[in-house]
């Protein structure tokens, strides 16, 4: 940051009295003497990139490189439209509250300075509602972000409703997310986030053992309509299958028998993988559904029937 820019700025900000509001650094946050404006006007600042530190706990977990090419190719043609948001720390730091995907631009620039507003607001709260107004976080991102908020402060979901301005019942769907095993949200965050965020809520509301087909349709595709469709049909008893039925017009032959073996068998894998990490859960109704399991395929193995 220029040393006279940084002097001047402290200067304007009422640095020099030290009064209600100074922040780390002399700069004030919700004072300004020249222009005598209120608590809620931002204060733009120059920092040197070195001084900002990245937040372990912001929201946004996944960087398409393609997007940030283009966001500093936008950057480098109409400058910085949007200040970062940082909230200032001890020794002339800054944490970096919202604009990650704006400092990684300036890397890619090799710029060595960029403009900041300051803000003295929760980094957590701050931060998730910057990502969402500005590109939609992914589903995982959204709803894990939304639980360090309740395991921080201990909110009920209406209060976080308000806090993020978003309906209770939407936050309620939106954290249960969290609740899908742990491969389907790996899964979906590094190699499916294209898959609609309604679509994961619908997934996320399904019963436990349905959720895994579920997860199969939608890299396959599935709408909202679709997986509801198939959410509907498990109710009613029917089979959900992740390959389509054949057709009814004939038998299918010999290789699709062997595919829809293969399939099945690998989807029956993973399920009993995500049962075994989630073991200590089981209930004596999950735990009686296991055990018919186990001698059906008992049966199979032994060529019963």
């Amino acid at each position: 940051m220029s040393r006279k820019f940084e002097r001047k700025t402290r200067e304007l900000l009422g640095g020099a009295a030290e009064p209600a509001g100074v922040v780390a650094g002399g700069l004030t946050v919700g004072s300004d003497r020249l222009f005598g404006t209120s608590a809620g006007f931002p204060h733009v600042v120059e920092l040197d990139l070195a001084h900002v530190r990245r937040n372990p706990d912001q929201p946004r977990r996944h960087f398409d490189e393609a997007e940030l090419r283009s966001l500093a190719s936008s950057i480098e043609r109409h400058g910085l439209q949007n200040p970062i948001l940082v909230r200032p720390l001890p020794q002339g730091e800054y944490l970096l509250i919202g604009g990650e995907r704006r400092v990684r631009a300036h890397e890619m620039l090799d710029r060595k300075t960029i403009f900041a507003i300051l803000t003295s607001g929760d980094p957590d709260e701050i931060g998730l509602i910057d990502n969402v107004q500005r590109v939609d976080l992914n589903a995982v991102e959204y709803a894990a972000a939304l639980a360090r908020l309740i395991d921080k402060h201990g909110y009920t979901h209406d209060e976080l409703a308000a806090v993020v301005g978003r309906d209770r019942t939407d936050v309620t769907k939106l954290l249960a997310i969290m609740g899908l095993p742990v491969e389907i949200r790996e899964e979906y965050a590094t190699q499916f986030a294209n898959v609609s965020r309604s679509v994961m809520i619908e997934i996320a509301a399904a019963p436990a053992e349905l959720q895994g087909r579920l997860w199969e349709r939608a890299k396959e595709g599935a709408s909202v309509k679709a997986v509801r469709q198939a959410k509907r049909e498990h109710a009613n008893g029917a089979a959900v299958d992740d390959a389509p039925p054949p057709d009814a017009s004939h038998e299918p032959d010999a290789k699709e028998a062997v595919r829809a073996l293969q399939a099945s068998v690998k989807r029956i894998l993973r399920d009993v993988a995500v049962v075994r990490e989630q073991r200590r859960f089981l209930d004596p109704d999950n735990r009686g559904r296991l055990l018919r399991l186990r001698a059906e395929i008992d049966a199979i193995l032994e060529g019963g029937a």
